[in-house]
């Protein structure tokens, strides 16, 4: 993922709005997108996103890019989509609330039913497991940057990327093989 100028960071640490701005254009797609995913509710990933943005001007002036932009902004969007789930306790839902619009990475070979069916396999992932497969898969953060959004050991990320893939790909066997009789997957690459 593209990474701001440490010029563009400077001046909205400072708090030029235009730099702010810039900031906000650039990952509002991904945030969004991802707490949409997390969260399985648009407007509730709408409303986390805003905060995400105000949690980020207010960190600024204390980022000391000891790590990625892109990898701290997204560990506040993970801690705010996490602190949600918990106060509406809602880890295992599905995305049916979710549209299509704000899924962004969709399988091109595949219809929409089966991409559906993917989605609603990952919605039912525990939500550590989903945060990480969605960082991973769709973000394309490396497995080092997830360790440090998600605040664990690289072999606990790798773990939980293994879980998660092996549990969609059963899932998606079980519910592919249920509306068609057949388990086509599209999780074996």
């Amino acid at each position: 993922m593209e990474q701001p100028s440490a010029r563009l960071i400077g001046r909205a640490a400072r708090g030029e709005e235009r730099a702010l701005e810039t900031l906000v254009r650039m990952y509002w797609g991904p945030i969004q997108g991802y707490l949409a995913r997390m969260v399985s509710d648009e407007a509730d990933a709408e409303d986390l996103t805003q905060e995400v943005f105000m949690r980020m001007a207010r960190g600024l002036p204390g980022f000391a890019a000891k790590s990625k932009f892109t990898t701290w902004l997204f560990r506040i969007a993970k801690n705010q989509g996490i602190d949600f789930l918990r106060r509406h306790e809602v880890e295992r839902v599905p995305l049916e609330r979710v549209s299509a619009a704000s899924i962004v990475v969709d399988p091109p070979e595949y219809g929409v039913e089966e991409t559906e069916l993917l989605w609603s396999c990952i919605a039912t992932l525990d939500v550590d497991l989903r945060s990480a497969l969605i960082l991973r898969d769709v973000h394309g953060f490396s497995y080092k940057e997830i360790a440090e959004i998600v605040d664990a050991t690289l072999s606990t990320v790798k773990w939980r990327i293994y879980q998660a893939r092996a549990q969609v790909h059963a899932r998606y066997l079980e519910g592919s093989a249920a509306d068609s009789g057949a388990g086509r997957s599209i999780l074996e690459s």
